[in-house]
């Protein structure tokens, strides 16, 4: 979003807030001026302004920038389990529903990327500060546990435990979903024609691989080798 947008965003009438309403009125416009701004400069003041409440607003809900930031973090967790709970529909097999749950991860990072790697980036130092964000990202990964632990209950033949195959297929969907939020930045080697393919591609290569008998990690001492001391 350019500068021009930016100073097209409304800051909101001054009124008598209702102490939650205004915490989720800076939310959003916190989560509006993060896309067009990104996380290093955004500023309680803006949030404020916009808001349309006192500079001191913020600081009363959420402490500091960072506390903005977790809380910022927390509801990009929620905004992507809403996703993924409206693309499931009743009667989906349960690879299909793996399949779309691990799609609406891509398309999150692609429509929200600034959001995306506020959630799982390094900006927020220490994120067990935050208990609210540590929940709703723990929520996230069980989600996608669960549906992945039903998908293999089909196949349990491959003998692979199931907290390993959500690690493996959450960490191939996460590369390609930061690789295509930093498509900007001009490195990413995936034109937009090629977006669907590739994460159509990708999801059969983790979803083939689940499939296949489970392989003890190799050791120096399976390879024949020795550790260096």
């Amino acid at each position: 979003m350019s500068t021009t947008e930016l100073a097209d965003i409304e800051p909101t009438k001054k009124v008598s807030w209702h102490h939650g309403n205004l915490r989720e009125e800076m939310l959003q416009r916190g989560l509006t001026l993060l896309e067009v701004r990104g996380a290093s400069d955004l500023s309680l003041r803006e949030v404020a302004r916009l808001a349309g409440v006192s500079q001191t607003a913020p600081t009363h809900h959420f402490g500091d920038k960072e506390g903005l930031l977790a809380a910022l973090a927390t509801e990009g967790f929620h905004a992507l389990m809403t996703d993924r709970m409206s693309a499931l529909k009743d009667g989906m097999t349960k690879e299909r529903r793996l399949r779309v749950i691990m799609r609406v991860y891509v398309e999150f990072a692609l429509k929200r990327p600034e959001l995306f790697h506020l959630m799982f980036g390094p900006r927020i130092a220490d994120k067990r500060k935050y208990p609210e964000l540590m929940e709703a990202s723990a929520g996230s990964f069980q989600f996608l546990s669960n549906t992945i632990s039903e998908f293999m209950a089909d196949h349990s033949e491959s003998g692979r435990p199931p907290r390993f195959s959500a690690i493996a297929v959450w960490s191939g969907m996460h590369g390609l979903a930061t690789l295509l939020a930093d498509r900007e930045s001009g490195l990413c080697q995936v034109p937009d024609e090629m977006i669907d393919d590739v994460c159509t591609g990708v999801t059969n290569l983790l979803l083939g691989g689940l499939k296949l008998p489970h392989v003890e990690a190799e050791t120096p001492a399976t390879r024949g080798g020795s550790r260096k001391k």
